[in-house]
């Protein structure tokens, strides 16, 4: 069933977060420290404005590029736009702060284009445009269709394109990059519940469907929840020059099936235009166990190597896979310590794999923390022992969408990705003003000491 992502937060919202505010007490302008991390909320006043301050987003994507700009995306619910920081070769490492970055504005809100701010998604080029950047993707929700802000100039200015106006009504879009001007779109169109790709091969401005990630006709294309997209930047399927791309989702393991207790990856080799639907046998759950929780969620190392990770609302499990989706190798269950452990997200890199969660060390407390753990090893059972960095949320999470009455704090989605020095950037949600507060505010933490893992497939 589908999430209805796009009507998860009322226009209004962000008239009642600022009433709010004006009575609150300000929150800490000051980076702080956990463990490994500096962290801070982002500021969100003026364009050009650096350092923690206060912002009113959630659900926020992050993305580090080829030549270590940072880029971190958050929503403000339907209607509101979205809102975008970056910084200019904030490698992480000593000194890195997390106040560190730059706010560049609202790309997704432009009068006549539709009024997106739905869900938020960020993807970065791998090849230069002709200025020698490397272009930047926005992309958010309308009411029926998917609005992508592109920029050539590493986010200074962005151009809009209203995608395919006039689309049945969508859901839950992911966005993702590949050379200097391609980029492929995915979004669940709610009509049917598939998982609709879309490509543009001009830098964002115009976007085509190209197929569907499940077949028409089978079972699970009525009954999914879709993960992120993905492709390889490194290792090409032939000489043609088209590229590997990955959406992961999760789906029931038979027909007969009413829950999404497997994990699948649909895999392009031809960049998104013909799809195969590859199961992870060894994430197949019972039957009335679901995997979406929230989301499941797919990275592709320099190597090639394809990691996976998934909830079933108590425990993350992860998979790799060397031959493109074909056979898998499942972990133990990675997040030692928490009672429940939510909201995956991997960073697969050249020596190693970072994961951050939310995690709850007890039900009873409900005191849920930013959790990060590492792979240095590479392999599928050689997970380390998780960092508790922070609490984020106090109390019940929510996973229903529009359904939510309360909850909904941390919403559906966070991330991590690392720069070429191997460092973590973390972006995250958190209740506003503080702890157990119905607010929410977007944060950003950089890893400062500890072991980097390598470069990623950027």
């Amino acid at each position: 069933m589908s999430r209805f992502d796009a009507y998860r937060r009322p226009a209004t919202l962000g008239l009642l977060l600022a009433a709010l505010l004006a009575i609150a007490p300000a929150a800490s302008a000051g980076a702080e420290t956990a463990g490994l991390f500096s962290f801070g909320e982002l500021e969100a006043g003026t364009v050009g404005d650096t350092g923690c301050g206060s912002n009113e987003a959630g659900e926020p994507a992050i993305h580090v590029s080829r030549a270590g700009d940072v880029f971190l995306a958050s929503e403000l619910g339907l209607g509101g736009g979205s809102e975008l920081w970056r910084g200019l070769g904030a490698s992480g490492g000593t000194g890195a702060s997390g106040c560190g970055l730059e706010f560049r504005g609202q790309p997704n809100a432009v009068s006549g284009l539709g009024a997106s701010g739905g869900d938020v998604d960020v993807a970065i080029a791998n090849a230069t445009n002709p200025a020698g950047n490397y272009n930047v993707y926005v992309s958010s929700l309308n009411l029926a269709s998917v609005n992508v802000a592109h920029s050539t100039d590493n986010g200074t200015t962005f151009t809009q394109s209203p995608v395919q106006g006039g689309l049945p009504v969508d859901d839950r879009e992911w966005i993702a990059a590949f050379g200097a001007e391609t980029s492929l779109l995915s979004f669940h169109q709610i009509a049917t519940n598939n998982i609709e790709i879309l490509r543009s091969d001009n830098g964002g401005a115009l976007y085509t469907k190209i197929a569907t990630a499940i077949p028409v006709g089978d079972y699970k294309e009525a009954r999914n929840e879709l993960g992120n997209l993905a492709v390889d930047h490194r290792n090409l399927p032939d000489a043609a020059g088209d590229f590997y791309a990955y959406q992961a989702f999760v789906a029931p393991s038979s027909e007969s099936g009413e829950h999404n207790n497997e994990a699948f990856l649909a895999v392009s080799a031809d960049g998104g235009h013909t799809w195969s639907d590859q199961p992870i046998p060894c994430s197949t759950a019972p039957a009335s166990t679901d995997l979406d929780h929230n989301f499941p969620n797919v990275s592709v190392g320099p190597s090639g190597d394809v990691w996976y990770a998934w909830s079933d609302d108590h425990e993350i499990t992860t998979a790799q896979s060397t031959d493109h989706g074909k056979t898998w190798k499942c972990s133990k269950p990675v997040s030692t310590g928490s009672a429940r452990a939510i909201f995956p997200w991997l960073a697969a890199t050249s020596k190693g794999v970072d994961l951050v969660y939310y995690g709850e060390p007890s039900e009873t407390e409900q005191l849920w923390y930013v959790d990060f753990v590492q792979n240095l090893k590479d392999k599928a059972t050689s997970w380390a022992t998780p960092h508790q960095l922070f609490p984020v949320h106090k109390g019940e999470v929510c996973e229903g969408g529009i359904e939510c009455t309360s909850g909904r704090q941390l919403f559906d989605d966070f991330g991590v990705d690392t720069d070429s020095h191997g460092w973590a950037h973390i972006a995250y949600s958190h209740d506003r003003p503080e702890l157990g507060d119905e607010g929410t505010y977007t944060g950003y933490a950089v890893q400062t000491r500890g072991t980097p893992v390598g470069e990623p497939n950027d």
